[in-house]
């Protein structure tokens, strides 16, 4: 499955920013904490250098009457290390905001917003691209909080209830600060609650949401270097596009010249476009979801790229794969970027067993001397654990091993956030 807004500078709309904070009630938002809670292990070093999560089993509990989202001071027996908010109903028990004695206000909140969106403008690997994460939660210091930006509509994500209480009536002036680093927001929609989205599928999704400024058009086209995407903010996957395969789509392109590519889970097509806008012979896509197809369809027709070279499949991977080896069909790159297998750490097991299937059935179907890709975006599947799986399934040698795109940055100090692994192995003698 697949996972790139216009940057300049204006000012936010009065009548926009009045018709947000409408929506979203200002009243009440406290700057400083409601109280004090002591941890109950060592945490002050890894608090220090940058680690955004305290897990329940490192927490006193939490007062009674202390809601989601509500600040709190968290203490060692030092003192106070951080202001958070909690979250009473998650194993993630509390998330960093900043150090003690911050006033939490809205300089604060638009501060934050505005330094990470001038990171954006600031990054060379964004150019000629018009969709693009301008938040991307504790990497930016904006714990629990998705904000990405398609052509000049940014859509909103909070991570849980706790992240959606904090930070939505902060909006304006996240908002107010995305703008003066950089960002033109015309309309915005809020997705809704990340933990609710099922990942069972790589098909449009549940269509949950509202307006936050304006009324969204319902089809968005975005430019990822030369190739075009229709992006549906209401019912995609994700936010509408997978915005952090971006860097691996053009590493594929680079090796696409000359090649016939099976691109699994293909969702709307960003490695099939990629692949044929890098000169390959031919290109199967195959997703489950008929919508999915169709959407890559059209984009194929937005990025003029002639039909002729595609075949579009709609059907189950795992499938596809069992009757495409019975059929002794090769292809020279094989990707396979499933949706995630392990949605949770008790889930790890299965979905190794998941990974190492897919893995067999991918090599089976490619070529002698080709190359095949693998993808994970499960921050409970490491790298290595991908390694385990593919190690004596073919002959392979690791050619590159990258992550999410430049602007889902990752802190040294949470490793947790660096979700997204991509392999890419040449198979028997393809380094000759």
């Amino acid at each position: 499955m697949t996972r790139a807004g216009s940057i300049d500078s204006g000012p936010q709309r009065s009548e926009d920013r009045n018709h947000l904070a409408a929506r979203v009630p200002l009243a009440g938002i406290s700057s400083g904490p409601r109280c004090t809670v002591r941890l109950t292990k060592p945490l002050r070093d890894r608090i220090r250098a940058g680690h955004p999560w305290i897990y329940d089993r490192a927490l006193a509990a939490l007062p009674p009457g202390l809601a989601a989202g509500d600040v709190i001071a968290l203490a060692d027996p030092q003192g106070e290390l951080a202001l958070a908010f909690a979250d009473p109903d998650s194993p993630i028990r509390a998330r960093v905001l900043a150090p003690p004695g911050t006033p939490l206000d809205p300089a604060w909140a638009a501060g934050r917003a505005e330094a990470a969106a001038a990171r954006r403008r600031r990054d060379p690997l964004l150019a000629g691209c018009t969709g693009r994460r301008l938040v991307h939660g504790e990497a930016d210091a904006l714990p629990g909080l998705v904000i990405d930006l398609y052509d000049t509509t940014c859509v909103v994500v909070f991570d849980g209830p706790a992240a959606a209480a904090f930070w939505r009536p902060r909006l304006p002036d996240l908002f107010a600060g995305l703008e003066r680093g950089g960002a033109a927001i015309a309309h915005a929609w809020l997705r809704g609650d990340r933990r609710r989205t099922s990942a069972s599928g790589s098909g449009l999704g549940s269509g949950s949401g509202a307006p936050l400024r304006g009324d969204p058009p319902a089809e968005i086209v975005i430019a990822e270097d030369d190739a075009r995407f229709a992006v549906d903010i209401r019912a995609g996957q994700k936010t509408g596009f997978f915005l952090d395969q971006r860097d691996n789509r053009r590493t594929i392109r680079r090796h696409a010249a000359g090649q016939t590519v099976l691109n699994l889970f293909a969702y709307t097509g960003g490695f099939s476009l990629h692949s044929a806008l890098g000169g390959a012979t031919h290109i199967t896509s195959v997703d489950i979801a008929p919508p999915a197809i169709a959407n890559l369809e059209r984009n194929l027709a937005l990025s003029h790229l002639p039909a002729t070279a595609h075949e579009l499949v709609i059907a189950d991977a795992f499938d596809f794969l069992a009757r495409a080896a019975r059929q002794h069909r090769r292809w020279d790159l094989v990707i396979a970027d499933p949706p995630s297998f392990a949605p949770s750490e008790r889930t790890r097991p299965a979905a190794l067993a998941a990974y190492k299937k897919l893995a067999a059935a991918a090599l089976a179907v490619t070529a002698p001397t080709g190359r095949f890709a693998l993808a994970s975006c499960s921050s409970h599947i490491t790298e290595a654990d991908l390694l385990d799986q593919v190690a004596g399934l073919a002959d392979l040698r690791l050619r590159l091993a990258a992550g999410a795109a430049s602007d889902h940055p990752v802190l040294p100090a949470f490793p947790e956030g660096r979700y997204l692994k991509f392999l890419l192995f040449d198979v028997g003698d393809a380094a000759v």
